[in-house]
């Protein structure tokens, strides 16, 4: 619920200057509420104590969870870093604000990804990730590359055909394709700004008749139209860039559900990487 949609299910009266701020803010929301209170209330004639009394009628926490929405609205509507850094520039923020901002932001991600998340989605990501015989391509590239990496290195202990895809390397993203079949399941991450080559990866996945299921930030991602089943992660930010935590917690969560399926092959991959890692590639500290 947004400050317009608290503000017209009010019921009750206000004051004179509450209804001066009302119309203050309504006239320059979202942006007029990345200002301070004491600069809101400046405008009106009145204090900054009047703003947070009347965000709380409204029924806001505080004056940073207003905030938060204004962020999330303004920078919702803008693709690039650079022109959400104009949006999101309040006042200098102090190291504990920032710090603030930021846990407000990941927890109000945290709770709308999940309260809204798609479990029928998530199943079925689940079932084809365990229950299919072919490969699990993994697909992430710019912003959306450490979710794939991160999903690709667990996925790899649980799953024994797991194929990271990229950009570059001795194999183009192209030629990483050549031999994907109905057989072929594709975990591919996008966010905005959407790459072109992961969402012409996910529509040729889908043509050659493989599986896909794809974790975003929004339904209308270009290759939300592609994809089997579409996984959505809130990411709005206090700063011009996205956060990703929804996103990796959605990542954890379907690593979680993986594990659990596949219980008895993930201990014997694990006690046969122990080996490997203690033996041949890690050096244990002291040697």
């Amino acid at each position: 619920m947004n400050l317009n949609q608290r503000i017209a299910g009010y019921g009750k009266k206000l004051s004179k200057t509450e209804r001066l701020l009302v119309e203050e803010m309504q006239a320059r929301y979202p942006q007029g509420l990345l200002e301070s209170a004491t600069a809101l209330a400046r405008k009106v004639g009145t204090s900054a104590s009047t703003v947070v009394r009347l965000l709380a009628k409204l029924g806001y926490e505080s004056y940073a969870q207003a905030q938060m929405e204004a962020r999330a609205e303004v920078t919702a509507r803008l693709a690039s870093p650079g022109a959400r850094a104009d949006a999101v520039s309040g006042d200098s923020p102090s190291a504990r604000a920032c710090l603030n901002n930021a846990l407000l932001h990941d927890q109000h991600n945290l709770q709308e990804t999940f309260a809204s998340i798609d479990v029928a989605a998530f199943e079925a990501a689940v079932r084809l990730l365990t229950q299919r015989k072919g490969r699990v391509h993994v697909l992430g590239l710019r912003q959306a590359a450490p979710l794939a990496s991160h999903v690709a290195l667990y996925l790899n202990m649980c799953l024994p055909s797991v194929k990271p895809m990229a950009v570059s390397g001795p194999l183009f993203l192209e030629d990483q394709l050549l031999w994907i079949d109905e057989s072929d399941v594709l975990l591919a991450f996008t966010f905005r700004r959407y790459s072109v080559a992961s969402a012409n990866a996910v529509k040729y996945f889908r043509q050659r008749g493989g599986k896909v299921v794809l974790i975003t930030d929004s339904a209308s991602a270009p290759a939300a139209a592609s994809a089997h089943h579409v996984l959505i992660a809130r990411s709005s930010s206090a700063s011009p860039f996205d956060s990703y935590t929804a996103a990796f917690s959605v990542c954890n969560a379907l690593l979680a559900a993986v594990a659990q399926r596949r219980k008895k092959e993930l201990g014997a991959a694990l006690e046969r990487g122990e080996g490997l890692w203690d033996a041949q590639w890690i050096r244990q500290a002291g040697d």
